[in-house]
């Protein structure tokens, strides 16, 4: 019975520890952006390499850079990506109705992997610490859950959002998703 004690414990810090992907799959998705699974995997790959320094080091890094810090470095990340949203939906077309037509948003590439996958992950760090406390061995097992659930479950808000969402909101889609990352990165800050 202590097998399935751990995987279910595995799974929920694994589900726990990626709600934010979903949220910000769904945004994505509202915009009516399917975000490749190359750039899913590029973020889910950082998340699992946070969770394992975080899991072998966190005390040391909690030392250099505190719980914090990576919060509000997540928010500014998610509150910027959330603003470039409502500028491309909004702004953009006002500032260049007499002129060109403004650049269209294109779907993520690499940059914005990286930058979601630093915004995403960040909190990974203290997750996987305090998941890995207890039981030195799980850090590993720890870290596989982190990345598998944030690549599922970034991948069902994308599905959700561009299925569901991007319908729902029409024409106001840019205006709900740069609002749900808005309050995505407000959230990492709590």
């Amino acid at each position: 019975m202590d097998w399935t004690l751990a995987f279910l414990t595995l799974n929920v810090i694994g589900i726990a520890a990626n709600l934010d992907n979903t949220t910000v799959g769904i945004a994505y998705g509202t915009k009516g952006l399917r975000v490749p699974y190359w750039v899913n995997f590029i973020i889910n790959i950082m998340g699992y390499g946070f969770a394992f320094v975080g899991g072998l080091f966190g005390q040391m890094i909690t030392r250099i850079v505190s719980v914090e810090q990576t919060k509000w470095i997540a928010c500014i990340v998610l509150v910027s990506i959330g603003l470039y949203f409502l500028y491309q939906g909004y702004l953009a077309p006002r500032l260049f109705a007499s002129r060109a037509q403004p650049p269209a948003m294109l779907r993520p590439g690499w940059r914005q992997a990286i930058a979601l996958g630093f915004a995403l992950s960040a909190s990974n760090l203290v997750t996987s610490f305090g998941a890995t406390v207890a039981d030195y061995a799980n850090i590993w097992w720890t870290s596989i859950s982190i990345a598998l659930w944030g690549y599922i479950l970034f991948w069902l808000g994308n599905i959700i959002g561009i299925g569901v969402f991007a319908r729902l909101f029409g024409k106001y889609s840019a205006l709900a998703a740069g609002i749900a990352l808005i309050l995505v990165g407000i959230v990492q800050v709590r």
